[in-house]
């Protein structure tokens, strides 16, 4: 953390985006609601969110409640202050959105993603966000990716053999370079899933979760203390890279997404997501409680989350079965089945809007005020 002390613009910066993020989360909001909530004098609260009104960026939307008392201005975000693209990688295409700033829809569409080869795969994502900006009714602010694999700190994509033309490619650096006015955002699928089912279903009785996908290819997202877990090269989730005893003699399995994702792709069809053999159900189920079970015996989290084709009621209580054999009673997590076709859309508009709405806050320390890391 660095220290801000000393530097008033920094800290009106810092402030101002904690306002906007408070508002974008918990809106509309008065000013005397927003200085109790971050601990800042009104009067501070007042400049910053006329501040903010002035730059378009909140907008007045009404008085508070009816009353004896004096009423307030609440704010909420301006929905018109620019529009957001996301772009969610689904069975070899695009299933694209644009949003305003309040995240309603305003366009949705799936594009095909060309995967013959590493020109062809760049062309056609850079020819959807062309068409999706023309289409947009306002400044697009930000361009949220949502892929398989992972996503490393510095933008390098690992481990995508859905996308292997991809492998070590950066794609976050070529969309920058290219699209100068907009914030990028670039995250793993799965992820973008668990944050979508968890505000969509949870955020208000949980504070943790396990988001497992099979289909195109295998991974889960975790929710820990209400945020999104990435780990320290983004890698957590990945669950391809889980192994077993008895693997530990059968080769070299990280150039090929992992020993998991090896016995899964025998089982699952990754271009259709589809099982490949109805009659291997027991080994599915046996692969699935396994993993899950050890995700419990890590992180006890309040609920897991089935995703994908081959899930089905039967499946998760077969499922559910089998991890109660090896929990100690009263520790089995809820389990649960997402049959959503626009979670992972869901979380990457949130996430991507974050990312800029987040920015910095503070923490009191010692009296010192702080830069604390940027969250999403």
């Amino acid at each position: 953390m660095g220290t801000l002390s000393g530097k008033p613009q920094m800290l009106k910066e810092v402030n101002s985006s904690m306002i906007e993020r408070l508002v974008f989360d918990n809106g509309p909001l008065s000013k005397p609601e927003l200085a109790k909530r971050t601990g800042l004098s009104l009067t501070t609260i007042s400049k910053l969110v006329d501040g903010l009104e002035k730059k378009a960026r909140l907008s007045p939307v009404g008085l508070t409640g009816k009353g004896a008392g004096r009423r307030a201005m609440l704010y909420e975000t301006n929905r018109n202050s620019g529009c957001l693209v996301a772009c969610y990688y689904q069975e070899e295409s695009f299933f694209c959105r644009i949003a305003d700033m309040l995240n309603n829809t305003l366009f949705e569409k799936r594009f095909p993603l060309d995967l013959s080869s590493f020109k062809k795969a760049i062309n056609s994502t850079l020819t959807t966000i062309d068409f999706l900006i023309g289409k947009a009714p306002a400044q697009v602010k930000i361009i949220g990716v949502g892929l398989p694999g992972v996503v490393q700190p510095d933008g390098c994509l690992l481990g995508i053999p859905q996308i292997a033309v991809w492998e070590g490619f950066n794609l976050q650096n070529v969309l920058t370079n290219r699209y100068k006015k907009a914030a990028i955002y670039v995250e793993n699928g799965v992820k973008c899933s668990a944050v979508g089912y968890f505000n969509a279903h949870l955020k208000e009785k949980y504070d943790k979760l396990v988001y497992f996908y099979v289909g195109n290819g295998i991974g889960s997202g975790i929710i820990l203390d209400r945020q999104l877990y990435r780990g320290a090269e983004n890698f957590s989730g990945e669950i391809g890279y889980m192994t077993e005893p008895r693997s530990m003699t059968r080769g070299d399995y990280a150039s090929s997404g992992g020993y998991m994702e090896s016995l899964m792709s025998d089982l699952v069809d990754y271009s259709t997501g589809e099982l490949r053999q109805k009659k291997r159900i027991k080994d599915v189920i046996a692969i699935l409680s396994t993993i899950a079970v050890n995700h419990v015996a890590v992180l006890n989290p309040d609920v897991i989350v089935f995703a994908g084709k081959i899930f089905d009621d039967s499946l998760i209580g077969a499922i559910s079965k089998q991890m109660a054999n090896y929990l100690p009673a009263g520790i089995m997590p809820k389990i649960t089945l997402d049959t959503s076709s626009t979670t992972g859309l869901d979380g990457l508009i949130r996430n991507s809007r974050s990312y800029i709405t987040t920015g910095m806050h503070l923490v009191q320390s010692n009296g010192l005020l702080q830069q604390a890391a940027r969250i999403a």
